[in-house]
């Protein structure tokens, strides 16, 4: 290898190196908090060019991570745990830690309502027991449905990191939820949505079904 190739190519991996720590701190930088109440802190960010902020919650609950994760991943409950959730159904699953599911979202008339095929993928840092679940729009997995609008830009991730004798759980999303809406509702729906969402979560994780809950590949 010439000394030339070798320069470019630790200039491109520096780069590289750099635009990724940009990446990371504009995820974690520009939250303003909206909300703060019931334990629960909602944060809100402006997205450039667009009217609908991107939101953050954030909960610690005193419970097994699996028992949180438990939640997350039992679809049958997506209506009692995802805010104006009104259908969701599993469509295929890939492996222990990636699916897709399908999901309706009520909106308030004479808006439409919102569908929104989500695939996710479940990963798992072993040393600090860190569990992440990426979120995005898979538009194309499911043909169109009438009489609902189908939400193509969506990504987030729901953050799950135990702590001593709970798990901090970060529930972050940005979505374009396409069509005519006004902006108020969009950015009230920015608090609603992770507020109410992390109060269900802290509600649902009581039952038992979920406080004996055992899930394959995940260390707690």
């Amino acid at each position: 290898m010439s000394y030339k190739t070798l320069k470019k190519g630790l200039l491109v991996g520096f780069l590289t190196v750099l635009s990724s720590f940009a990446l990371i701190g504009h995820a974690d930088n520009n939250w303003t908090i909206s909300k703060e109440a019931q334990g629960i802190q909602v944060y809100v960010r402006d997205i450039p060019g667009s009217a609908v902020q991107s939101f953050k919650g954030v909960i610690t609950l005193p419970d097994r991570l699996v028992s949180v994760l438990s939640v997350i991943e039992d679809t049958a409950a997506y209506p009692q745990l995802l805010h104006k959730c009104r259908k969701a159904k599993s469509l295929k699953k890939l492996g222990n830690n990636e699916s897709y599911k399908y999901l309706v979202t009520d909106m308030p008339w004479p808006v439409k309502d919102r569908d929104t095929i989500v695939h996710s993928v479940l990963t798992q840092d072993k040393v600090s027991r860190q569990v992440q679940i990426n979120i995005s729009a898979a538009p194309q997995h499911m043909p169109k449905q009438s009489g609902l609008l189908r939400i193509t830009n969506m990504q987030g991730r729901w953050l799950l990191t135990p702590k001593n004798k709970g798990v901090m759980v970060v529930y972050e999303m940005s979505v374009d939820p396409g069509g005519n809406i006004p902006k108020w509702l969009v950015n009230t729906m920015a608090v609603d949505m992770p507020f109410n969402t992390l109060s269900n979560l802290r509600r649902l994780v009581k039952q038992s079904k979920y406080q004996s809950a055992t899930r394959a590949g995940i260390i707690e």
